[in-house]
């Protein structure tokens, strides 16, 4: 094919968007690199196509685009689109768990990462599976049971879990510290005013940057190697569902500094 039809093949593929529709940045970027004898593949080849379909955990290394815009409710009737409320990754699909509807502001996005090499869970889940389902993947080791649920963080972001919550319910966290424990923690108080704990649960208290109180759940009774504990945190503008192993709480600040991190190295840098 020659070069000119095969920079107009590109341009005709790359600018018709999920519904049929033309996109203007793709005509612009097109007569960009025709103009400049740029190969208009290349250019293309970083376009921002966020994922919208329902996805489950792979051990595919295939890096894909998840968009989070932000809601007022995965609700229909109560939902409301806030356009201006977005964050965006690309990262491998094996670290992903995935709903998303057609329409922006309904994603549920899940993440498995192993707190020691920020490597996808799902790999190091394959290999443990067992002789029937498990396999051997270059590079990921056989962890014992109790390892793999040790290092298993899981992170969440949903479109209508906002930071402005978080705010205030830090407000109502003031009321609910009790007396102050190791690991800069304070005992979560059954108060009246206090929201109240899961079913078998103990609360900490954690402050966070900017003064922000975060609340820390734990299973109670579970022996060690099975219970967890689930946090917030906030990450441009979203309030990101944290769960991870109840004996790493003494490292909570740790673990939240590396559930940040990684998801700052997998924020998509395009424009």
């Amino acid at each position: 094919m020659a070069p000119a039809l095969s920079r107009m093949s590109d341009f005709v593929v790359a600018t018709i968007g999920i519904r049929g529709h033309i996109n203007l940045s793709f005509v612009f970027a097109f007569l960009v690199c025709l103009f400049f004898g740029i190969g208009c593949r290349a250019v293309m080849a970083d376009t921002f196509k966020p994922i919208r379909e329902r996805l489950v955990f792979s051990t595919d290394m295939t890096p894909i685009d998840i968009e989070v815009v932000g809601s007022t409710s995965l609700v229909p009737q109560f939902h409301r689109l806030i356009p201006e409320l977005v964050v965006r990754f690309r990262l491998e699909h094996a670290y992903v768990s995935l709903y998303a509807e057609r329409q922006p502001g309904f994603e549920i996005f899940d993440i498995g990462v192993d707190l020691e090499t920020a490597s996808p869970m799902s790999l190091f889940e394959a290999v443990t599976s067992g002789p029937r389902f498990g396999r051997d993947i270059p590079g990921i080791p056989k962890l014992l049971p109790q390892q793999l649920r040790r290092r298993n963080i899981r992170l969440s972001i949903h479109s209508d879990r906002r930071v402005e919550y978080m705010r205030k319910f830090s407000a109502i966290l003031s009321g609910c510290r009790g007396q102050a424990v190791e690991d800069d923690l304070w005992v979560y108080q059954r108060k009246k005013d206090c929201p109240g704990l899961g079913a078998l649960k103990f609360g900490r208290v954690g402050q966070l940057e900017d003064a922000l109180l975060t609340n820390i759940q734990c299973e109670e009774t579970l022996p060690s190697s099975w219970a967890r504990c689930e946090t917030s945190f906030p990450f441009e503008g979203f309030s990101v569902s944290l769960n991870f192993d109840r004996d790493l709480l003494p490292r909570w600040r740790e673990v939240i500094g590396f559930s940040v991190k990684f998801l700052k190295s997998k924020q998509y840098q395009g424009n």
